[in-house]
C-alpha cells in the first residue's frame, strides 16, 4: 500500500482546493482519484467514494482506513465536519503533514521533540478537538518518551479538575518553566492554540527567554496591551465578581449579544458589548471552558478556574445555541465565601436548633427541598460540617462536587459512563458509611435507594426540587414511592427560599401596606403591632437597588403520626399541608415575616418569594 507523503499531499490539497470552490465531497473525492493516478491511494478514495455515496461523512468512512488516515487527522475532519470549516482543516492536515507533525500509520518509531509536540498539540485544538481528546491523540501518535508518559499526567490531572498549567508542574523537569508560565498566560487569554505555537518555535530555535516566566496568572483589571476582546471579557468577569453576581448571562440579540448578572437573585443588565466583538467574546469563553469552537448546534458544558483579586473562582460554563447564535451562562462558584456553618447562615434561633438536632439522628431520610438556586447545596454541605466527620464515615454522592469538605469521600456522578447515583450508592453502602450525602433524588431508583441505605441505619441527606415540604411528600408518591417506605424513612423534610436582605446602611421603617400582602401576611402583621418593619431605600452601597445580600427562610416538617396517617391513605397535597401544619410545621411565608419584623428583610420581598400557600 503507498504511503508516501506525497499521494498524502495530493489528497489533502485537493480536498482543500475543491472544497474551498463549494465543490461536492462525491466531486471532490473523484477528482482527488484523477489526480492520485495509478496509485494504490487512488483504491483508498474508491473506498472513500462508496461510503460516502451511502450517506456517511469522510471522518466516519476515513475510520475504515486506520492504515492509511492517523486518528489525529480523522478527529481533525471530525472537528471540521461539524463546524462547517473541513477545507480550512484539510488545508491545515496537508501542512501538519508537510512538516512532519502527523506522522503516517506504519512510520518509523517517534523520536523525542518537543517543538514537533507542541505543533501538533496546537493544530489539534486550533481545529476545535477538546483537550482531552487532544492529549489522547498526542500519547497514542505524537508523544515519545519521556513526553508521552507526561502527557498521561496531565491527562489525569485535567480530568481530576486542574487547569492545563498546574498539571504540567506536577510532571517533574519535563517541562520548562518558561513553557509552563505561555500555557498559564494563554489559558488566562483564552489562546492557548497561539500559545503552542509560539512555544514549540521558541523550542525549535532555543530562545525559551522569550517566553513569560511561570507564575500563577492573575486576572486583574484590564491591561493596555491585551486584545480587546480579552480586555471585555476580563472586564465582565470582575464587574460580576465585585458585584457580588451568582451567575453571567450571555444573550444573543438579533444585532449583538447583551449581558446581564444575576445579583441576589435579580437579573441586573450590563453596559452592552460592541456588537463586532460578539462572536469573539462566545469564542473566547468556550476555549477558555475548553469546549469544542466548531461545534454550534449542540449544547456544550465546561469549567473554568481563574483567581480575581486573590479569590480562586469555580465559573461552571453552559452553552446552548438559540435562533440568533450561542447563548452562554456562567454559574460562579466562590470555594471561599461559602459558609459551612450552620450558625453563619442567618437562620433563626428556633430553626438552627431544629435543623441541629435533624444533624444528629443516627438514622433516616433528611430532604433539603426548594427551586433551582435556593441554597440548598450550602445548606446540606453546613449540616456535613455540623457532624462528627472525626468518629463517623462521611460519603457522598454529587453531581457535581461543588465544593471540597475535608473529611468526607466525595464521589462524582457521571451518567455518560454508567456512573449513576443509584451504582454509586450500591458501592458506597459496601464502604461502611455512617452518613451519606446524595447530591440531588432525580428518579425512582435512585430515591428507592436512598431509603433502603435509611432503613439499614445510615443517616442520608439529600437534595429535591420542590416548592414546600409537603410538596416533597406528594412527589415522593407521585414518582411511585410506597407509604411505608416513606413513613418508615423519612426523618424530616427542609424547605428553602432565599429573600434579599436590606442594605443595612439605608433601610428605613415602612409601614406594610396590608390590602397588597396575603391574608396569612396581613394577619401576622395585626398580630405585632409593636415590630418594626422596614423597607429598602438605595444608597451607594448598595448600588441603589436598597438590598445587599440574601439570607434563607424555612419551613421544617417533622412527620408525626398524622403525616404518616396522610401519607399511608396517598393523600392531595392540601391534606399532607394540613397534616404537616397539625404537627407543628411553621410554613415559610410566616418564617420570612418573622425576619422582617427583625428588620432583616422586608415584608415586600417576602411575599414576592414565597405567595400564601392558602391561595394555591
Amino acid at each position: 500500500m503507498s504511503l508516501t507523503i506525497e499521494n498524502h499531499l495530493t489528497f489533502w490539497r485537493t480536498v482543500a482546493q475543491d472544497l474551498k470552490a463549494r465543490r461536492t465531497m462525491i466531486a471532490t473525492l473523484t477528482h482527488a482519484k484523477e489526480r492520485l493516478g495509478q496509485t494504490d491511494f487512488a483504491a483508498v478514495v474508491d473506498g472513500l467514494l462508496l461510503d460516502i455515496n451511502v450517506g456517511q461523512p469522510l471522518s466516519e468512512a476515513m475510520g475504515r482506513h486506520a492504515a492509511i488516515f492517523s486518528r489525529c487527522v480523522q478527529t481533525m475532519v471530525r472537528a471540521g465536519e461539524a463546524g462547517g470549516v473541513l477545507d480550512v482543516i484539510a488545508e491545515r492536515i496537508g501542512e501538519g503533514i508537510r512538516e512532519g507533525i502527523f506522522p503516517l500509520p506504519g512510520a518509523a518509531t517517534r523520536e523525542d521533540d518537543p517543538a514537533l509536540y507542541w505543533r501538533a498539540f496546537g493544530r489539534l485544538i486550533w481545529s476545535g478537538v477538546p483537550i482531552i481528546q487532544a492529549l489522547d491523540l498526542l500519547i497514542a501518535e505524537v508523544a515519545a518518551p519521556p513526553l508521552d508518559a507526561a502527557t498521561q499526567v496531565i491527562r489525569k490531572a485535567i480530568l481530576d479538575g486542574s487547569d492545563l498549567a498546574s498539571a504540567m508542574r506536577q510532571c517533574g523537569n519535563a517541562f520548562p518553566a518558561e513553557v509552563i508560565g505561555a500555557v498559564a498566560l494563554a489559558e488566562h487569554k483564552g489562546v492557548l492554540d497561539e500559545a503552542a505555537f509560539q512555544i514549540a518555535e521558541a523550542v525549535a530555535t532555543n530562545t525559551l527567554s522569550s517566553l513569560v516566566p511561570d507564575e500563577q496568572v492573575k486576572l486583574t483589571e484590564p491591561q493596555a496591551n491585551e486584545a480587546p476582546v480579552v480586555k471585555l471579557v476580563n472586564q465582565i468577569l470582575l464587574t460580576a465578581f465585585r458585584s457580588r453576581a451568582s451567575d453571567i448571562h450571555f444573550e444573543p440579540q438579533e444585532k449583538g449579544l447583551k449581558v446581564r448578572y444575576r445579583v441576589d437573585g435579580v437579573l441586573q443588565e450590563a453596559p452592552r458589548p460592541p456588537d463586532h466583538l460578539a462572536g469573539a467574546i462566545v469564542t473566547r469563553i468556550k476555549i477558555m471552558a475548553d469546549m469544542d469552537i466548531a461545534e454550534r448546534r449542540l449544547p456544550q458544558d465546561g469549567r473554568i478556574m481563574v483567581r480575581i483579586e486573590g479569590r480562586e473562582l469555580d465559573l461552571r460554563v453552559s452553552v446552548v445555541p438559540t435562533l440568533f447564535g450561542e447563548r452562554i451562562v456562567m454559574r460562579i462558584l466562590d470555594r471561599q465565601a461559602i459558609l459551612l456553618t450552620l450558625d453563619r447562615l442567618g437562620l433563626l434561633e428556633d430553626d438552627l436548633a431544629a435543623i441541629r438536632r435533624l444533624c444528629q439522628l443516627p438514622h433516616g431520610l433528611l430532604l433539603i427541598t426548594g427551586p433551582v438556586g435556593s441554597g440548598k447545596t450550602t445548606l446540606l454541605y453546613s449540616m456535613l460540617h455540623e457532624v462528627d466527620r472525626a468518629r463517623c464515615c462521611v460519603m457522598s454522592a454529587e453531581d457535581p462536587v461543588e465544593y471540597r469538605l475535608e473529611g468526607v469521600a466525595q464521589t462524582q456522578i457521571e451518567p455518560k459512563r454508567g456512573l449513576t447515583y443509584a451504582r454509586v450508592l450500591r458501592s458506597i453502602l459496601r464502604q461502611d458509611p455512617d452518613i451519606i450525602m446524595v447530591g440531588e433524588m432525580r428518579d425512582l431508583e435512585s430515591l428507592q435507594m436512598a431509603v433502603q441505605c435509611a432503613l439499614t441505619g445510615h443517616l442520608v441527606m439529600s437534595t429535591m426540587h420542590t416548592n414546600t415540604a409537603p410538596d416533597a411528600l406528594r412527589r415522593l408518591l407521585d414518582v411511585g414511592l410506597e407509604p411505608y417506605r416513606i413513613n418508615s424513612s423519612l426523618a424530616a423534610v427542609v424547605a428553602q427560599r432565599l429573600v434579599r436582605v436590606l442594605c443595612p446602611k439605608c433601610k428605613e421603617p415602612a409601614t406594610p401596606a396590608l390590602h397588597s400582602v396575603p391574608p396569612a401576611a396581613a394577619e401576622f402583621i395585626q398580630a405585632h403591632p409593636e415590630a418594626t418593619f422596614c423597607g429598602p431605600k438605595g444608597c451607594d452601597a448598595c448600588h441603589g437597588v436598597g438590598y445587599r445580600g440574601r439570607t434563607a427562610i424555612h419551613e421544617i416538617l417533622v412527620p408525626d403520626e398524622r403525616v404518616r396517617q396522610a401519607v399511608a391513605a396517598s393523600a392531595e397535597l392540601a391534606a399532607l399541608r394540613e397534616a404537616a401544619l397539625a404537627a407543628g410545621m411553621k410554613p415559610m411565608l410566616i418564617n420570612g415575616m418573622e425576619k422582617a419584623a427583625k428588620g432583616i428583610t422586608s415584608v415586600v420581598e417576602v411575599c414576592r418569594v414565597v405567595p400564601d400557600e392558602r391561595k394555591a
